[in-house]
């Protein structure tokens, strides 16, 4: 997320957060975990943010910006099973989205999608549903069909994990490990702002990275830091980084 793009969120943000301390509701559209992070920040004693995704442990999600005390609040989410045929198609999360997006739908708009076992499933938002449900009729040249689901599924998300030895637990070194680039590459991300360390945008090149935390990166994915064992003879150390699969 650029600056320009950052800031302007975070003046639509403080302008929901304000009509919630005079009592107004406001329903966001879907934001990942990043604008997530930045709501809560942002939000003050008297407002309360909640957030539901569709789904069970769903990425991105609606947040609603309420006063404390209002309750029956509505989130507005639909989800939908995609129904297909199997033996013309395979169906993947960028199959989906790219389809979506084709429509001229916003990113921001549609939520998780979900492939579980051998069904496809992805949640959006009520406002564009009829839309959706009279647009999108194929993937790929395949006829498909939608069906709402009421169920509430939930979202499992498969790590894979490897051993990398490094020299330091530096964010720069840990993303040079994790993808294989230079240093200079990955310290190169880092200042462009494509690097997101626990949801939040980090410029600091030689932040320390602690067990537990989640690097996320533009249009490369995330990494999960997992165990940090002991050194090497040559003072290495050995550290457990996870990817989805």
């Amino acid at each position: 997320m650029g600056s320009n793009e950052l800031e302007f969120f975070k003046r639509q943000m403080e302008s929901c957060i304000k009509k919630a301390s005079l009592g107004i509701v406001t329903l966001t559209s879907f934001l990942d975990e990043t604008k997530q992070v930045m709501l809560q920040v942002l939000a003050k004693r008297d407002v309360e943010v909640c957030f539901d995704g569709g789904f069970k442990n769903a990425e991105y999600k609606r947040a609603i910006c309420k006063p404390v005390d209002y309750t029956g609040y509505i989130y507005k989410i639909k989800v939908y099973e995609i129904l297909y045929q199997k033996r013309f198609l395979e169906l993947t999360h960028r199959k989906v989205l790219g389809s979506l997006m084709s429509l001229g739908i916003k990113r921001e708009s549609i939520g998780d999608i979900v492939l579980l076992k051998d069904k496809v499933y992805f949640a959006c938002t009520e406002e564009i549903s009829s839309y959706i449900i009279a647009s999108f009729k194929t993937i790929q040249g395949v006829p498909i069909e939608l069906l709402e689901t009421k169920d509430r599924l939930e979202v499992h998300k498969e790590i894979k994990e490897e051993v990398h030895i490094v020299s330091s637990m530096r964010l720069d070194v840990i993303l040079a490990s994790a993808y294989h680039l230079s240093r200079n590459e990955a310290t190169q991300m880092i200042l462009d702002g494509s690097v997101n360390l626990n949801h939040i945008v980090c410029l600091n090149t030689s932040k320390m990275v602690d067990e537990s935390d989640i690097i996320s990166v533009r249009h490369k994915g995330r990494i999960y830091v997992g165990t940090i064992g002991g050194k090497t003879r040559s003072g290495r150390i050995n550290v457990k980084l996870g990817f989805l699969v």
